[in-house]
């Protein structure tokens, strides 16, 4: 039987409960040795740890490079909404 001290049991048994709520989605490993190798030993180490990896994801995936941006943009003329009609099967 394993005895970890408070911060490593707290560690993992917040690992416990987010691998819960993941409901069989991506689940993080309960491996004090992996979290180690990322300087993480507490529960406020990972959680720092997620948050960043979720804001530095949210940041690659917002990413405007011009100043604007047309979503939709409109169509030059009414030929060229006919073609695109046309190319959509409409």
């Amino acid at each position: 039987m394993a005895f970890f001290t408070k911060e490593a049991q707290e560690l993992i048994d917040y690992i416990g409960e987010l691998n819960a709520k993941a409901n069989g989605g991506f689940e993080l490993t309960s491996d004090l040795a992996h979290w180690a190798e990322y300087g993480i030993t507490t529960k406020d180490q990972l959680g720092d740890y997620l948050d960043e990896c979720v804001q530095k994801e949210y940041d690659a995936d917002n990413i405007v490079e011009d100043e604007v941006v047309y979503y939709d943009a409109p169509e030059p003329t009414w030929d060229a909404v006919s073609r695109h009609d046309s190319n959509e099967g409409w």
